[in-house]
Parts: C-alpha cells; structure tokens; sequence
C-alpha cells in the first residue's frame, strides 16, 4: 500500500471511533483529561476474572483421549518436566486409573527404517502415524483439566528455541596489506598504530597470535565501536587488490545446536599402477579437499544478549609448484599428489549481540621457484645455465575470519533473516507450479493503533484466560474473534491487502470481462437457473455501466447467503443474485449505496451486493473474481490473519486465461464490497464483536460454558 493510504489508515476517523467507542464503555469514568499511560480495568473485565477464580467444576468422571503432537521437544522430556509441575505420567503398558486424572503417555515413537533398503531385505512395512505424541487421558466433564495441560505445554514446555544468523567474512591478506592497516601482531597481545584510524581506538583491545602451526591456539579479539573503521580499512584493500575476499557465507542456527559451512572443491589425485615392464594396469582417483569449513555452536544468555561461539574453522589450500610425484626408473610419473595447506583455529568466544569478532593469525608461507631462459641458447649443454635465471619468492599471506552473530527476535518481526523486496525472490514464470509473490512491505497496512489499545489488548487477554479454561471455547464466536492473536475486523483488512497486491500486479488485465458470468432463474424450471453473460446482459439492459463516466444508472447483483439454510431449494438459491437496476447519479451516491445493500437483511441473513456503475466498477468486479481466487488457494486461515499475513510471506498467486469463464458468485461479491469499504466494513464487524463479547461475559454466560463440556 502506498506511504500516503497508509498514512490515511493511521488517520482514519471512523475506524479510531470505534476505538474510541470502545474505550468509552470500557471506562465510564474516562474524565476529559489525557489518559495516563495505563488505563484502570474496567468494572467488567474485573469482575469476570474473579469469576474466574471462583470457578468449580462438575463430579461426573467421563473418560477421553487427545492425542498431543510436540513441535520442539522431545516426548520423554516433556514427561519429565509435566512430573514436575505434578501431572501424573503413565505408561503404555499399563491401564489408566479414573482417579489419577489427567494422565499423560508418551507414545512409542515409530521403527527407523531406511528410504531405500537393500535389495536383499525384505522391503519393511510403512508406517504414516505421527510421531513426538503425547496422548492424555482426562475427564471430558472437567473442560478445566485438558485446558489448562495444553495452555501449559504451550507457555512453557512445547517451546522452539531462539535462533542466531552467523555471518561470517573470510579474508586472505598479505603482510603488506596488513602493514596498511596499522596492526602489528606480537605474543604479548599488544597493539599499537600510529598516523591512522585504529589510534585511540584499541584500548580495550586484546590480541594474541598462533603458535606455529597453531593447531591449539586462536587470536581472540573484542572489538568496541570500531568494527565500522576496519570494515571500510578492508574493503578499500579488496579494492586495491592486496585482501582477497575468499567467502561470506552465513547460517541460520538454533541456540546451542551445531552448525556447519562448507566451501571447497574437490581435487582429484591419479593413482596409476604398473606391471612389471612399464606395462599400464589401471588407474584410481582419490579426493583431497581444498577450501573453508566452519564448524560452529552459538549459545545465547536468557536476555539475548551475549552470545558464546564454539568456532572451529578451517581453511585449506593447494600449494603451487608443490606436487609430489612418483616416477619409474624411466621417468614415467606413476602417481602424483598435490601438497595441501591446512590453517586450522579451535576456539571459544563470548561477544555481545550483533558485535563482530576477529580471529586472525592463521599465517602461511608459499615458496614458489620461476626460471627464464633464452630460446635455444638456454637449452644447449654446458652453455645452457649460463643463459637461464632462477628467481624464488616467499609469499606470505594470512588468513583473517571475521564473524558476526545476530540474535533474531522471539516476535517474528523482519529482521536480519529476511531478504530485501525485490522481485528476485518472486516465483513466477513456472509452467508446472503456481506463481507465488512474496509479500514486501508495502502490501502490508501500519496497524500499530489497533495492537497499542490497552482495552482492546485486555479482551483478548480475559478471552485467552477464557479459553485456557476449556479449549474448545477457542473456536466459538466470540470467543475466537479476540483469542490469541485474533483482532476483531482483521479478515476484512486482509481482503484489503490482497486487492492491493493484485491491483499491484495489474492481475485484472488477465480475465476477460467477457467471461464473467452470472445465474439467472429459470422460471420453466422450478428452482433452476440457467447462465447469463454478465457484459452481454449489461449492454442489453444498461449499457451506460460500460462507459468511462456511468450515465446515471447502476446495476446491483444481490446474493443473499444461505449457510445456515436447511432445505435444498434455499441451499441452491445462494448463487442466484437479485438483479436490480437503480439510479445512481455519482460516486458518492454508489458508495451509499453499496454500503447500504451489503448490509444483513431483516431477518439477520448476511448479503453481498456488486454494484456496477461504471466500466472502473467492471474492473474492480474481476479483481474480486481474483481475490476469491487467491483465498482459496492460500486456504482462509493461512492469508485471512493479520499475523499470517506478513512481510516475507509467499503468497500463491491465481493463473487465469483469456477464455477461462468465471462464476460471479456471493464470494465474489463478498470480496468486491471489502475492496472498496474496507474501513467502514471492519469498524461494524468491531462493534458488532465486541459487543457479543461483552454480553457473554456481562452475562457470565462464559462461567456457564466453562462448567459444561463442549461438544465437537
């Protein structure tokens, strides 16, 4: 959405009236004076948590069983730490006792068996049961004991574990470039620079140097506020051609789990065996490996805020000039062998949080022997070295491994893991598999007014307190219009942003207008109906709705749902839309009046009208015949949340063709009316929430639910 219409949303009258509404009788003695930082409880919410605490249960025994299946730990452990907050554990070999009540078991986790087994074993039977269950026994009269087992393993057992980002920079350096940057490396762990930017700035600066070969000890460096200095001091080096950058790799890691990096090749090494007589047997390949291998184990403190590393790196080399040969009486090499250089550091750190570190000192020394001679000359015997040169040089160089831990936070905000919003990481194109876009920043409206309500945040803390009582209530309405991370209005909000990612991608100018299609009742056919091009049908009864301007007319499409009907004839009657035409002599008189026909009728029954008055509402029709699309794909519960709905998300995009025919139907015309009303629409479905969450509570009718079991 664009900066100005999010600024819009920010500011929208309506939507902070219902707010500010609620807040009202949230607090009837708001007095007209700045309200302090936190709000006093309202009488209400007070008296239902005391209700809450007073609350008792039934003494009828119902025996049942749920199965519990763990995303993060293991069964045996989550036993073990259920026996201590005094839950009884069972075993599943023995019989439940009614008395015990709740019982947990862990279930026998499933027989390992190998994707492709032998071709002479016996292929094993396949197993599809879940594993890492627990299954509980509780009283199915005691909604309380199967509650408040499931709260609890969601609070504080059943927990994934924090995750590190480990960027890492591996450089190799020569001493000329790391005379440049002002470091001199002594044993003492000394450090001094003169005439640049490290003076003044390595006060806190320990430094140690390797042993040779420095299998055992590591640099140990803790940098404070001048990582920015060298970083730019590095790459004007990369720059220059004196550092070589040899990687940057990075690795998302949970806290306190191994995680391995590996960049190297493989360099092939000739075996070749002879009889005797120099007659050739075979030839055989071994592999030696050359390249970087990080090895490391991140551990954060409980804050987040320091991070110890286990770091094993290693980088390896093929030394130039350096092959050892074997060769026959002859000269025939018969086996040959690159000399490996291996630089290896092993070593524990403990930095803070998104603070770079150094581990340098792994030196090598390259010798390499060039020779020149003259054409001819240099050839001839005796004469020969008297027209040749030898040069040898010693290169050195030292390798400099520089890694950084970003701690990602428990809320699943953007962060370092995230890539940026660019077009790359879009699937699209793909002939066998449906284009996804990836959701960037600004498909996403700025909501931070509805999650900062302090009495909007308290319902739904009464509704999760509500619910850790007895599960079940977790999806009844209202109940399940506040429960975790449920806001009141927020499906609305969600069609809002999907017609703003389509409208992005100009989606519409895929489906023909043409194609669009609508039921008609069929008067020959009791409760039949037959297919009506819908364009067709305009240019016949209003061909003004084609045109750019309108001429003062509208057509409505009204579908009244019946989801709740019992008899076949209202169940086939929904996708038969009321077909009426209408005066409407501007803008401002079509949103009137599609506000006024989305409205229930007055028997209570939802309807959804598509008001067409110009060819732009013709346009914005398809775009809804998109929307309902995109729905059903991503399924409602994955794109119909607000916290589902988030930034880096892949959402599965629609593919239509010019001659696919679509079914203009009370979805369709669902998605039409939030396309365009969506702030109004979200601030009725509010009030109207957050009023049958009062009554329920007002009426302590929650206190009752609790008490009596529900049934699926």
């Amino acid at each position: 959405m664009k900066r100005k219409n999010r600024r819009n949303l920010m500011k929208n009258p309506k939507l902070n009236g219902c707010l500010l509404a609620l807040a009202v009788w949230a607090v009837p003695a708001l007095q007209a004076q700045p309200a302090p930082p936190e709000r006093p409880v309202s009488p209400w919410l007070k008296q239902a948590l005391s209700d809450l605490d007073q609350l008792a249960g039934t003494n009828a025994v119902k025996v049942a069983s749920r199965r519990i299946t763990l995303g993060y730990i293991d069964p045996t452990r989550a036993t073990q730490l259920l026996k201590l907050h005094g839950y009884t554990i069972g075993k599943p070999e023995d019989s439940v006792n009614p008395a015990q009540l709740p019982v947990i078991i862990a279930l026998p986790g499933t027989t390992f068996h190998e994707t492709v087994p032998k071709a002479t074993d016996k292929f094993p039977q396949t197993e599809t049961d879940p594993i890492n269950e627990l299954v509980v026994f509780h009283n199915e009269n005691e909604p309380r004991q199967i509650s408040k087992l499931l709260d609890l393993m969601k609070r504080e057992i059943d927990k994934p574990a924090r995750q590190i980002i480990i960027e890492a920079m591996i450089l190799e350096m020569s001493s000329t470039a790391l005379k440049e940057l002002g470091v001199k490396w002594t044993r003492n762990g000394s450090a001094t620079a003169s005439g640049n930017f490290i003076n003044n700035k390595l006060s806190a600066l320990t430094i140690g140097s390797l042993k040779h070969p420095g299998a055992d000890e590591a640099i140990n460096l803790t940098t404070q506020n001048i990582f920015a200095n060298l970083n730019a001091q590095i790459k004007a080096l990369v720059r220059e051609g004196e550092a070589e950058v040899l990687s940057r790799p990075s690795v998302l890691a949970l806290n306190n789990r191994m995680a391995y990096i590996n960049v190297s090749e493989d360099i092939p090494v000739a075996n070749t065996s002879y009889a005797p007589g120099n007659n050739y047997q075979r030839t055989s390949f071994d592999v030696k490996k050359a390249g970087i291998t990080l090895a490391l184990r991140p551990r954060m403190d409980g804050r987040g805020e320091m991070v110890n590393m286990q770091v094993n790196a290693e980088v390896t080399a093929k030394v130039p000039d350096a092959d050892v040969q074997v060769k026959n009486s002859s000269g025939t090499v018969l086996a040959s062998s690159p000399t490996i250089s291996k630089r290896e550091v092993r070593t524990y750190v403990s930095v803070a949080n998104n603070t770079p570190f150094i581990i340098g000192g792994l030196i090598a020394k390259d010798k390499q022997s060039t020779k020149d001679r003259v054409p001819v000359l240099g050839s001839l015997p005796l004469l020969g070295p008297f027209f040749q040169s030898k040069k040898d040089t010693t290169i050195k160089r030292e390798v400099i491994i520089v890694l950084t831990p970003f701690v990602l936070p428990e809320d699943h905000v953007i962060g370092k893991n995230m890539p940026k919003d660019e077009d790359a990481f879009d699937s699209v194109g793909n002939q066998l598999f449906r284009d996804a876009y990836r959701i960037r920043a600004e498909d996403t409206f700025d909501l931070s007014y509805l999650f900062q309500n302090k009495q909007l945040m308290r319902m739904k803390a009464l509704a999760n307190r509500i619910v850790a009582d007895n599960v079940m209530l977790g999806a009844r309405y209202p109940y399940n219009k506040f429960h975790e991370n449920a806001v009141p209005g927020e499906t609305i909000l969600c069609y809002r942003q999907i017609y703003e990612v389509l409208k992005r991608q100009d989606m519409q100018s895929k489906l023909n207008s043409a194609k669009l299609i609508i039921f008609e009742a069929d008067k020959n056919i009791a409760a039949g109906h037959r297919v009506v091009f819908l364009e067709e049908y305009l240019r016949k009864n209003a061909p003004g709705v084609l045109t750019e301007r309108g001429n003062g007319q509208a057509v409505a499409l009204t579908f009244t749902l019946q989801r709740f009907a019992d008899t076949a004839k209202s169940i086939f009657r929904e996708p038969i839309p009321t077909v009426t035409t209408l005066a409407c002599p501007s803008p401002t008189a079509w949103r009137q009046r599609l506000w006024e026909m989305n409205q229930p009728t007055e028997q209570g029954q939802q309807q959804f009208t598509v008001l067409l008055h110009r060819a732009k509402d013709v346009e914005r029709l398809k775009y809804a015949v998109l929307m309902k699309k995109t729905v059903d794909l991503n399924t409602r519960k994955n794109v119909l949340k607000l916290n589902q709905f988030t930034r880096g998300r892949l959402l599965l995009m629609p593919r239509v063709k010019a001659n696919d025919i679509e079914l203009v139907d009370g979805d369709v015309a669902r998605s039409f009316y939030y396309s365009e009303l969506y702030y109004q629409a979200s601030q009725a479905e509010m009030e109207r929430d957050i009023t049958a969450f009062r009554q329920v509570v007002e009426n302590k009718n929650h206190l009752q639910q609790l008490l009596q079991p529900l049934r699926r």
